[in-house]
């Protein structure tokens, strides 16, 4: 196939079944969004424009009050002064009670009247504070010695009391709303002041005349603004609006929280502005009017947008500035409100579109990893169907004597293994020996290791209960842990997968494959070859006897051998068998004394447990018979050139010549694995357990007849000692240790399991192996 086309067929469909869906749903979420912000927009657009109708209403209305608020000082004092003016002067004090006690009965909003002329008289009548009557005042006298003379009346204007008290020098010439008056000549309006006594806000408007008798006076009317404050706080303005009236210079003279405002400047008119700190939003708007003028404005705020609108009131002297300020929320809110749910439709919408594309993704996502596992299973089953080819064209796969080195190699091809091993359960069933194993990685074979049941028997129940499984992290398993442990730790594998090799009777063996993410795609694939498998161990039954056998000829030993065993020679002392190979029954030759170069040595020890003095002598001597009659024959048949029986020690050698043999230490190797499944065999017979345990070393010996009749033939040297501490030193009983130089012959043809490294005496350091078996 052409990988480009592959490639580009992948991002064409990739495109088509995630772009389009996205892309569906942006443009559909693009489309309803500036829908959104148009109506949005176009609502809020309107609103701030109701708004704005609404504040101006709000605000002629405001001022139309405030007018009437005002229209009793302005329109009341100008009546005032020409009643004052063309009265009597006799009647002047009748005039001003009359007519200020009723304006005090109907207009709430007037606080007082004040009249005083150039003399320093002065008259003030006001409401009766503890009542609902009239309260009159007079100023008496002059200087330190002045009185106010109070006289109260009821709300039918009888007299119900008087009093007076000190003036302190009281003079209504030196008050601002007296001075303003007689030096404008007009209508005066003064600042806001407090009264400290009742806690009044008040402002005074005053005007000047001249009475009948050419003396000037001054006629004054004082309002509480307290009552336009109230006036004001009752006013709706949106929700949390605020209406106030400042001068302009930023004194407030009525609106929300005056009383605190005026508590703030200790009843100071002249402190009484908006406090940026505490009032944020006023304190702007004032800026901003200041700075554009008249009209409607926009602020901001502490991220939130307010309306305001200053206007002037004209009807006072004072250039008094009418604010409104109130949020936009206020009166847009249901703009807001609207886009709320037209975002929360818009949101649904979204959501059913994105449902819809999530829908489709996931229905072409399916589809593609559909066709994919299609494809992929085709690719598989055509791959395996090449392995299984090449499985089935292997020649040899179902010799006994060959390898099948493609076995493990297909079984780490297919499942993309790391190590794929084929294990072998012996005869005993309490031991499993690695027949190959191959290393992806390196590519290169091993096998002959060995596992106990004694170190492994979870893992033994594994594979004795006949299932394949497979294990993520074969260290956290308790199935597995100790395989992890002795196996796969030093090659640094995790995941494990095992598939049992079944038998007639049951499991011979087991295939384990290690970190293999393919295992489970072809676990079909890892049946046959188990099967294959299980076909080459029935077809095996191995002996080393018979896998030697091409190397050695002749018959077992006659009786006469078999009796001259004690001397263990199994062809005549100083002679060798001239093939070197064997007995073959050709002529010997004479062997002489001195050093043999290459002299393979093995010993093999015996535990007590067999010649035991509680065991029946009988028995035991049977036993031994028959043992030492089987390990002749397996000597006999191998060439040995030597066996011999000492106390609880069986020594064998061969190639005990003066020319190095090469077939010696082969020789040797095959003797003992028959040697071991011989003895194995007659002990399970007896129903003893395996008491023995193999060394094999190969080196030079020195040799010699000794003594005279008769003189005995003997062999002594490092070998000898060597093989023997192997046979002690072997790991467990039933096993065969070897040196490294045995190793180093062998290890073409035989399977072995590294001991590691060891101290030997007058050697050093040096490795040590077990011998497992025959490739």
């Amino acid at each position: 196939m052409d990988p480009a086309d592959a490639h580009s067929d992948q991002v064409r469909r990739f495109l088509l079944h995630v772009g389009v869906p996205v892309l569906g749903v942006m443009l559909v979420v693009a489309v309803i969004g500036g829908i959104g912000l148009h109506s949005y927009r176009s609502i809020r657009s309107g609103a701030l424009a109701l708004t704005h109708d609404l504040l101006v209403s709000q605000q002629n209305y405001i001022a139309q009050e405030v007018g009437e608020y005002l229209s009793p000082a302005s329109a009341g004092t100008v009546i005032a002064r020409d009643m004052l003016e063309h009265g009597a002067q006799a009647a002047i004090q009748k005039i001003f009670n009359s007519y200020g006690g009723s304006m005090l009965r109907h207009v709430p909003q007037i606080h007082s009247f004040y009249l005083a002329d150039a003399d320093g008289h002065f008259n003030l009548i006001e409401r009766d504070p503890a009542g609902h009557g009239l309260e009159t005042t007079y100023l008496t006298g002059e200087g330190a010695g002045s009185q106010f003379a109070h006289q109260f009346f009821d709300a039918k204007s009888q007299p119900l009391r008087t009093e007076s008290n000190p003036a302190a020098g009281y003079d209504p010439r030196t008050r601002p709303w007296y001075t303003g008056a007689a030096q404008s000549g007009k209508l005066y309006w003064s600042a806001p002041y407090l009264i400290a006594q009742t806690g009044q806000m008040i402002i005074t408007a005053s005007i000047s005349y001249q009475g009948a008798d050419g003396r000037n006076a001054v006629f004054a009317v004082n309002l509480s603004m307290n009552e336009l404050t109230s006036f004001l706080d009752s006013l709706q303005i949106g929700k949390s609006g605020h209406a106030l009236i400042v001068d302009q210079d930023g004194h407030l003279l009525a609106g929300r929280h005056m009383a605190d405002v005026a508590k703030q400047a200790g009843g100071d008119p002249a402190k009484m502005t908006i406090d940026p700190t505490t009032y944020p939003v006023l304190a702007q708007a004032f800026d901003v009017y200041r700075v554009q003028g008249y009209g409607p404005h926009t602020i901001r705020n502490r991220k939130r947008d307010f309306i305001s609108i200053a206007a002037p009131l004209p009807a006072t002297a004072q250039k008094w500035v009418l604010l409104l300020v109130a949020p936009e929320s206020d009166f847009a809110n249901f703009a807001l409100v609207d886009g709320r749910q037209n975002l929360m439709f818009s949101l649904l919408i979204v959501a059913l579109a994105a449902l819809l594309g999530a829908l489709l993704f996931r229905q072409g996502r399916r589809s593609e990893r559909l066709s994919q596992d299609l494809e992929r299973q085709r690719a598989v089953s055509g791959h395996e169907s090449q392995a299984l080819q090449a499985v089935a064209s292997y020649p040899g796969l179902f010799d006994p004597t060959d390898d099948a080195l493609v076995l493990t190699r297909g079984l780490a091809d297919q499942s993309s293994a790391r190590r794929a091993s084929v294990w072998r359960i012996m005869h005993d069933g309490a031991t499993l020996l690695c027949v190959d194993s191959y290393d992806s990685h390196h590519d290169a074979h091993t096998g002959g290791f060995e596992l106990s049941r004694t170190e492994l028997s979870a893992f033994f129940d594994a594979v004795a209960h006949g299932d394949a499984f497979s294990v993520a992290d074969a260290a956290q398993d308790s199935r597995t842990a100790n395989f992890f442990r002795l196996f796969m730790r030093s090659f640094g594998s995790r995941g494990l997968f095992l598939a049992p090799v079944l038998g007639a009777t049951g499991p011979v063996g087991v295939i384990t494959l290690e970190d293999a993410p393919r295992a489970a795609l072809v676990s079909h694939f890892t049946t046959m070859i188990a099967g294959m498998v299980a076909a080459r161990f029935s077809a095996q039954h191995y002996s080393a006897v018979a896998a030697a056998a091409p190397e050695l000829t002749g018959e077992p030993p006659d009786e006469e051998a078999r009796h001259a065993f004690g001397d263990g020679f199994l062809v005549p002392p100083g002679s060798v068998a001239a093939s070197a190979g064997g007995p073959s029954g050709g002529a010997t030759q004479p062997v002489s004394d001195g050093l043999f170069p290459a002299v393979a040595v093995m010993v093999i020890t015996f535990s007590d447990l067999v010649t035991s003095p509680h065991a029946d002598p009988a028995q035991v001597i049977a036993l031994v018979e028959t043992l030492a009659t089987q390990l002749q024959a397996v000597a006999h048949q191998c060439g040995l050139y030597s066996i011999k029986m000492l106390g609880h020690r069986l020594v064998c050698v061969a190639g005990c010549s003066h020319t190095p043999d090469p077939g010696a230490v082969e020789r040797m190797a095959n003797a003992a694995l028959a040697m071991r499944e011989a003895s194995l065999s007659i002990l399970a017979k007896a129903d003893l357990d395996p008491v023995f345990r193999m060394g094999i070393d190969v080196g030079p010996v020195f040799g010699g007849m000794l003594g005279r009749d008769p003189a005995v033939f003997n062999l002594w040297g490092d070998a000898i000692g060597m093989a023997e501490m192997m046979a002690q030193g072997a790991p467990e009983i039933g096993t065969i240790q070897v040196t490294q130089d045995v190793y180093q012959v062998l290890r073409q043809r035989f399977l072995f399991r590294e001991r590691g490294r060891f101290f030997v005496p007058q050697a050093g350091m040096t490795r040590t192996y077990v011998l497992a078996g025959r490739r």
